[in-house]
This record gives C-alpha cells, structure tokens and sequence, in this order.
C-alpha cells in the first residue's frame, strides 16, 4: 500500500511539474491584464465589490445576502451579478421580469430575488454597463453589491473585500491549472478588506495571528473571520419544525419519523455541509452535482429511484438554498427541505458594519486595482 501511494505521489509531483508553465502563463496574462487596462470607471455612490481568488467557492453568496440585508435596512440597496448558469445574456433587471426562474437570471441571484424583495438584483457579464443601467433606472439607489467582482476591472469599487476559505487558503494554493487560484495570490494586495470564512466555531488567538502573518496584509487592509451557521433549530432532537424552506415550494416534508436522509448538493464545496449534518444525524447518503448543476428530468428520475431504494417515504430529501433554485423548476420533483445558511463573524462585527457603512463614493484611479474589463 505504501509503494501505490508513493507511486502516485510521484505521479502527481511530475504533473505539477509538467504543468507549471501553464500555471506561470496564466498567472502572467492575468496580472498584465490588471496593469494595462486603465480606464475604470468611477460612480458617485458607493460600490461593494465582493469576490475571492480561487475558481471554487469561497462563500460568497451568503457573505453578499449579509451586506445586502445589513444596508438595505437604512438604504437603497442593489445587488448586481454575472448570473452564472442562465441561459441568457445581456443585462436583466430581476424585478422587471415575470415568470423569474433560474434559467434567466442564475441560481444566486434568483435566491437574493427570492430572500430579500426590498433589494434590487440585476445580472450583467460587464459591470459598468451593469451599474449604469440600475442607475438610469433608479436614480435614488444609494448603493450597488457586486458578487463575484474582484477580477472585473472596469469599475473603481469603493471597497473591495476579498474571500479566502479557512481550509483553502489562497496563500497555499496556485494559479490554474496547476492550483484554483484564477491569478497570481499577490492580487490580494488591492483588496481593503480580507475574510477567512468557513472557520471553525473556536478560532484560538494563535491560529487568527498565524493566519495574519501568511496572508501578509498590508497598512490599509483589516481582516475578519467568520464561520457559517446553518438555520436547523433544534436539529439534535430531529424536530418536525425544522429546516424551513425558501418559498412555498420547498419545505414541504418533515425530519420527524424520518430513517434516512438524501443530501442533493450542485455547489462548489459540499463538505462543511456534509460534515454539519454527519455531526447531527450520522450516516447521510449523499448525491453530488457539479457547482452551478443544471438540473435535467433524468437528474430529477435519479433522485426519485434512489429515494425509493432509501425507503420511500421514511428518506427525506434535503437541499441547498441556492440548489432549491433550480430544482423547484420541475414538476415532477419530490419533496424535499432546503437547508439556509447564514455569516456569524468570530469578532468585530461592529467595525465590519461600520467600514459597510462609511465606504468611500470610489478609490481614485492612482489607488489599488486601477483598470477596466
């Protein structure tokens, strides 16, 4: 055994090895395209870029849900997006649209359409053109969220806050295709805030210090940790109120009297996830998808066979939030309870508001991260 694990050690040294020039190649177009392009643009309300380094997810979507509901309480809050998966193009303002499903906007914002109807949610492939028509739109807006915005350069972002996983820390990890980071780890260097999310619910001084010291901030930037809660009262006791849906379509079923539990997950990284329910309910059978999965009806069969092989009606299913999203498109799909998340900070929560609050209109052109798409 010892010999076919070296073996493959090896195997994947001499890979990363082979591929290494691909890495520095695309680490180098990267960071050209941010010294070069030059001609961001700069509004005259606040705009919140959040986004990370690395192609998986770091937990940006309910790190965007926390921002939004946090200004949208005192402000006029927008929250614009690429809307990833759908099956359109262009700029779609959600709230304009009848009939909204997934395949039109994408799976997140449908979600922030979904949680927070007091905020307005757009998708654009190019943010500047993305915040000029909200605008146009609505000259009272006082501030626009952009998910997933750190490698778009065309706008000068009034703060930049920039995610990395406690697990997956951009400081151990490389540009594609040799590591997950989308550019070279030195681009952290423009952000003005850092988050190490997904933490551990204790969090030792030592570990946050030795955090601080490989991430290597600089003068301007504060760092924050936080962890991710999951929204199950009383989930210990297996109680028949628990796991409350996101609309009147999820949440239909019950844990109680319950001998099996099906985890249907298409996001990025699944394991906290999975590692929270093992925690409260043991063995959990589990079927991945891709981040971002599009849904088909032999997904959707799979789902209702192994259901039955599980027991029928003493399996329940559960889901994600953002997954809900796409699954309650289809008539035929059982069932299930969607299971929401929500950001708890370790400490200095107030001071992360406050820097929310009192963001600058944008950073001159002379500042960090000057350039354009």
């Amino acid at each position: 055994m010892k010999k076919i694990t070296h073996f493959f050690y090896l195997l994947l040294s001499a890979s990363r090895f082979l591929l290494f020039p691909f890495s520095l190649f695309w680490g180098v177009i990267a960071a050209l395209r941010r010294k070069c392009n030059r001609k961001a643009k700069t509004f005259n309300i606040p705009t919140i870029c959040v986004g990370n380094l690395c192609t998986g997810g770091s937990g940006k979507t309910p790190h965007v849900e926390y921002i939004a509901d946090f200004l949208s309480q005192n402000h006029q809050v927008a929250i614009l997006s690429r809307g990833y998966g759908r099956k359109t193009k262009g700029y779609i303002h959600a709230n304009e649209i009848p009939n909204l499903s997934s395949e039109i906007i994408g799976d997140e914002p449908m979600l922030y359409v979904t949680k927070f109807p007091n905020v307005e949610v757009a998708v654009c492939e190019k943010r500047k053109i993305g915040i000029e028509k909200l605008l146009i739109e609505n000259s009272k807006l006082e501030i626009v969220v952009l998910d997933d915005a750190y490698q778009h350069l065309s706008v000068n972002y009034s703060l930049r806050i920039l995610l990395t996983e406690y697990d997956r820390p951009y400081f151990k990890d490389y540009p594609l295709p040799i590591g997950n980071l989308r550019e070279f780890r030195s681009v952290s260097k423009y952000a003005d805030i850092i988050i190490v999310t997904k933490c551990p619910d204790s969090l030792s001084e030592d570990e946050k210090k030795l955090f601080k010291q490989k991430l290597r901030l600089k003068s301007h930037q504060e760092l924050f940790f936080t962890k991710i809660k999951y929204e199950v009262g009383g989930c210990e006791e297996k109680s028949p109120s628990n796991f409350e849906g996101v609309d009147g379509n999820a949440g239909r079923g019950s844990l109680y009297g319950k001998s099996n539990i099906l985890l249907i997950t298409g996001i990025a990284n699944p394991k906290p996830l999975v590692q929270y329910l093992e925690s409260q309910f043991g063995k959990i059978y589990k079927l991945h998808f891709p981040d971002h999965h599009a849904f088909t009806k032999k997904d959707i069969e799979k789902i209702i066979r192994l259901k039955k092989q599980l027991g029928g009606d003493s399996c329940i299913i559960i889901t994600t939030e953002k997954d809900s999203q796409r699954l309650k498109d289809f008539d035929n799909m059982l069932d299930y309870q969607t299971i929401p998340i929500e950001v708890v900070f370790l400490e200095k929560e107030d001071c992360f508001q406050e820097k929310l609050l009192f963001a600058p209109y944008a950073k001159s052109p002379a500042s960090p991260n000057p350039g354009t798409m």
